[in-house]
């Protein structure tokens, strides 16, 4: 949605206007002093800048990203209910207040780690408005499905608001807001499962949309509720009712948008349903992560990393005696797992193996406390059927078949989780990958936590698993195929997850890309598309791990193989950057002179790139 210019607090869209009627009101304190507009609001709430900062001179760029974090900190916690516009226009004037200071520093006067922030401040101020306007976009296509959206967020944000409130008037809008949430849900029960043209794809997104927008209106009507009920007997007497008839319609109406429209069962759990980005929301991403290329490109360079992985297989399976039957070979490894109650030690002991080999090849500090600091966990089976794999960082989360699994379950677990696949998977997990990160994070530039990035994160994990394959980690054919198969799934996830956001792959077709091009368990390959997907994820997040471990290797040839620095050195320094993009990363490691039109040029992903 297009940044609001209105005076009014709410901009009446036709449909709700029709079907509301008259404007919501909450008695006398709603019309006079205490209204909440959005002119209003912002001229009560919104303080300049420059009566918050010191000159310019007397303060670090350290200090202003620690700011300006926490102001929007601030307007996360204290503005939480959907669709509300003060909170989108209070967020856009925060960050177009911080992008006007940040125009006016000095670049040139700043030293070197100071111009790193404030590149990276500038990048994510304008990242994190151009979300503001296109999730704008995405929500007022959603918010026309739900006509009594606009009394909802009234409603809820007069609570947060404290704004003295007429209980029999607010009985009667939440009660005509019920009735319009039964309308509407008795329409939708009407209509007939959409087809499968370009328009009815729009609609189911916007549907999906609006029942995720409806999951969230009904945690903020249960707190409104809660905060008056019992409190204030007049609002108990007039209002208990016409909140749980609102409750009950708008669930009704939740529940008829995704079976007739997103076309998706209400019970059923199975079925993976997302919201692609699409093109342009790429282009965005892309840019805040400092990615000179397209996608285009970025899947073209997946085919080609997945082309070397198909060559070293091929020797992989003839030295395993299958010739060049690589899923043969598979077989043979997924065979080789422990026994049950024996995964917790086979892990513990790859760990230290791991940091041992990084210790005795000189490669990177690792402190004591970091490779004594870590836990172990088991994966419950309701998270196994999101995550089959490990996951880790201040601990490691282990996943193996619990007695409650059903027998299939038991032996795609275990397959999944043998043990050559998870000799390439803890030190991932643990040192040198999330553990360690994790260890060095909270102890470096802890204030650059608002740059974090997967790319950073994930990116590092998966350039050790290519850096260690280079030093002859592996023992065996086994443990190559174990690392060739998870060097093949970051492969898949450039193209699965890329090709998902520009509408080319359904979720079905990414399962059965994994089943069918690197050698996932059916049941591990939804896991995957279901967290990909559905699980809370960035849309590049998947495609981060292998990219930016490539990003790294490219680095890796400029910065040690070029003798400018020992391997230690090397990554010892990334660590104590903190998180970022790695293009950035790179400009803070090099000494070449930065300047406000510093920005994402390097392609580091064509075909000539530096050798590794």
């Amino acid at each position: 949605m297009l940044p609001m210019t209105s005076a009014k607090r709410f901009c009446p869209r036709l449909l709700h206007t029709l079907m509301i009627g008259a404007a919501f009101s909450w008695g006398a304190a709603g019309h006079g002093e205490g209204a909440r507009t959005c002119g209003q609001t912002i001229q009560e709430t919104s303080v300049a800048l420059d009566t918050i900062l010191p000159p310019e001179n007397e303060e670090t760029l350290q200090r202003w990203v620690e700011r300006c974090s926490a102001d929007l900190k601030t307007l996360d916690k204290r503005y939480r209910t959907p669709l509300d516009p003060v909170a989108r226009t209070l967020r856009r004037e925060v960050m177009e207040q911080w992008q006007q200071r940040l125009a006016e520093r000095e670049f040139s006067s700043l030293d070197r780690a100071s111009q790193i922030d404030y590149l990276l401040l500038r990048s994510e101020l304008e990242y994190r408005l151009k979300m503001l306007e296109l999730n704008g976009v995405r929500d007022e296509a959603a918010a026309a499905l739900l006509p009594y959206a606009d009394a909802i967020v009234r409603y809820c944000t007069a609570r947060e608001d404290v704004q003295v409130i007429e209980a029999s008037e607010v009985a009667a809008e939440l009660d005509q807001a019920a009735q319009i949430a039964e309308h509407a849900a008795d329409q939708v029960a009407k209509l007939d499962v959409l087809d499968q043209s370009e328009q009815a794809i729009q609609q189911r997104l916007a549907a999906l949309r609006a029942s995720e927008l409806i999951e969230s209106l009904t945690r903020e009507i249960r707190q409104a509720h809660q905060f008056y009920d019992g409190y204030n007997p007049e609002y108990s007497w007039w209002a208990k009712q016409p909140v749980a008839r609102l409750l009950t319609a708008v669930e009704r109406h939740r529940i008829a948008l995704r079976e007739k429209v997103v076309g998706v069962p209400d019970a059923d759990k199975e079925t993976i349903i997302g919201l692609p980005i699409g093109r342009e929301g790429l282009r965005v991403e892309l840019d805040h992560e400092w990615i000179a290329h397209d996608p285009a490109e970025l899947i073209e360079l997946a085919h080609r990393e997945m082309a070397w992985c198909d060559q070293q297989m091929a020797k992989a399976s003839a030295e395993l005696g299958c010739g060049d039957d690589w899923r043969a070979a598979m077989d043979i490894v997924k065979s080789k797992h422990v026994r049950p109650g024996e995964q917790p030690k086979m892990i513990h002991d790859l760990a230290w193996e791991a940091i041992r080999f990084l210790e005795s090849h000189d490669l990177i500090t690792v402190p004591p406390l970091a490779a004594n600091g870590w836990r172990m966990l088991m994966m419950s089976p309701e998270r196994q059927r999101v995550n089959p794999y490990f996951l880790g960082g201040d601990s490691i989360i282990v996943s193996f078949p619990t007695d409650t699994m059903t027998q299939e379950e038991k032996l795609m677990s275990m397959r999944s989780n043998n043990e050559h696949f998870s000799r390439a998977t803890v030190h991932h997990e643990l040192i040198p990958g999330h553990h360690l990160q994790y260890h060095m994070l909270a102890r470096y530039r802890p204030y650059r936590e608002m740059f974090a990035t997967p790319f950073w994160m994930e990116g590092w994990a998966l350039y050790w698993e290519m850096y260690l394959w280079d030093l002859d980690f592996a023992h065996g054919p086994e443990d190559r195929v174990g690392m060739l198969f998870w060097r093949k799934h970051r492969c898949a996830r450039i193209i699965f997850s890329l090709s998902y956001h520009l509408g080319e792959m359904t979720p079905e077709e990414c399962v059965d890309y994994l089943v069918e091009r690197v050698g996932h368990e059916r049941s591990a390959a939804v896991a995957e598309v279901r967290r990909s997907i559905m699980g809370g994820y960035s849309p590049l997040y998947q495609a981060a791990y292998m990219l930016g471990g490539l990003q790294l290797r490219r680095m890796h040839a400029e910065f040690v193989q070029s003798g400018e620095m020992s391997n230690r050195q090397f990554h010892d320094a990334i660590m104590q950057q903190h998180s970022m993009p790695i293009e950035t990363l790179r400009l803070a490691l090099s000494d070449s002179p930065l300047s406000l039109e510093s920005g994402s040029t390097w392609k580091f992903a064509v075909e000539d790139a530096p050798p590794e």
